[in-house]
């Protein structure tokens, strides 16, 4: 076994737990247990417990395993557990170094939620098994101290368990929006569960900082190589996120609180919420009550009222759409046979405009959203 100073513990506890995921992963697929034993990484953990771990019971002894004799599987296995994503890569160099609680101080106003009780359980049980596994990430600011970045779910449960010194990796000169921008992509490319409003006001604070034209350095690629456990996959999503789908993102943000808090709980959609933003917050009050009545505002009547606002303040800007008036625009209209229009089309002038169409319902839709477009346009 490699000897390593205190800073650097947290590091062996993480590679150690690797190398046992690794043992358990290739006894899943039958490999003989002498062969398991070959295959670890012996800086980072003995035979002895990959044994105890695994439960192996040898009745004749395996073949011995030569402690300076190091096999490397031909491929990396990238390996999830309950926690966090981890890639580990023999031979990464992590550099943390114990900060005391005491000079450690939150990120003031950050947009994330500190863990429910179920995940901060299992942070718990972790934190307990195996230590901290991944380093806070902290910046120094005045007086000795240190504001976090990352890791203040992993501080708060060290805490409860008595913990009072954390592996941190320092992040030297930062300027306040670099930090901003560094703790924004952090959370949003390692949390496994982030609510539409964390995610909103996230990007809200990312437009706004980008806006100043202050930052000088690429945040994803410092987060990349400070934070060994992110799937890169999850960064190149995170970078890849389509403009539209930013931007809905940030509508959610003109809602007034309490549709918000749907937002969040799933009562309405991205794309309702994004069509509910545009409303002044009077209607969007009484859109409020409506959904606290159990009536259901989908894509399709979020749209209808948009349309309705609009064309009142067409008329008169302080003109405002009522509760009864949308009730009405909510209502179904029973369609009698003579009042239906049919306008034949040929299926290539359909394609040339809407390409393959399945769904005849969601055809009228979008044509309608189409006409709908151009006229509030013209």
């Amino acid at each position: 076994m490699i000897e390593i100073d205190e800073t650097n513990e947290v590091m062996m506890n993480h590679y150690k737990k690797q190398e046992l995921i690794k043992a358990k992963r290739r006894l899943d697929e039958k490999m003989s247990k002498a062969e398991i034993l070959k295959l670890a990484d012996t800086r980072f953990i003995t035979a002895d417990e990959i044994k105890e771990a695994l439960g192996f019971d040898f009745i004749e002894d395996p073949e011995p395993v030569k402690e300076e004799e190091h096999i490397v599987d031909n491929v990396d296995y990238v390996v999830e557990d309950e926690e966090e994503t981890f890639e580990y890569e023999s031979g990464d160099n992590i550099n943390a170094t114990l900060i005391e609680d005491s000079k450690l101080e939150d990120y003031p106003n950050q947009p994330f939620k500190l863990y429910d009780e179920d995940k901060k359980n299992e942070m718990l049980e972790s934190i307990r098994n195996f230590g901290i596994m991944q380093p806070l990430i902290v910046r120094p600011i005045k007086e000795g101290k240190y504001q976090i970045l990352a890791g203040h779910n992993r501080r708060r449960c060290a805490r409860e368990l008595g913990i009072t010194k954390y592996p941190c990796i320092i992040k030297e000169n930062l300027s306040d929006d670099e930090a901003k921008i560094y703790l924004i992509d952090t959370n949003l490319c390692t949390r496994d569960k982030i609510s539409p409003m964390e995610r909103a006001r996230a990007y809200k604070i990312k437009y706004d900082t980008y806006k100043k034209k202050n930052i000088k350095t690429s945040m994803f690629e410092e987060i990349k190589m400070d934070n060994v456990g992110i799937a890169r996959a999850k960064l190149i999503k995170e970078e890849n996120s389509s403009v539209g789908t930013i931007q809905r993102y940030l509508r959610l943000t003109y809602l007034i609180p309490i549709l918000q808090e749907f937002a969040d709980k799933g009562k309405i959609s991205l794309t309702v919420g994004e069509k509910l933003s545009f409303l002044p917050n009077e209607e969007q009050k009484f859109v409020a009550e409506l959904i606290n009545d159990n009536i259901k505002i989908n894509d399709s009547i979020a749209q209808k009222i948009r349309k309705e606002s609009e064309r009142y303040k067409k008329e008169d800007y302080m003109n405002f759409l009522m509760k009864d008036e949308m009730l009405e625009l909510i209502k179904p209209v029973k369609k009698r046979e003579d009042d239906l229009i049919r306008v034949p089309f040929t299926k290539e002038e359909i394609d040339r405009y809407f390409g393959i169409v399945e769904d005849i319902e969601d055809l009228k839709r979008r044509i309608i959203y189409s006409l709908e477009e151009t006229y509030i346009r013209n």
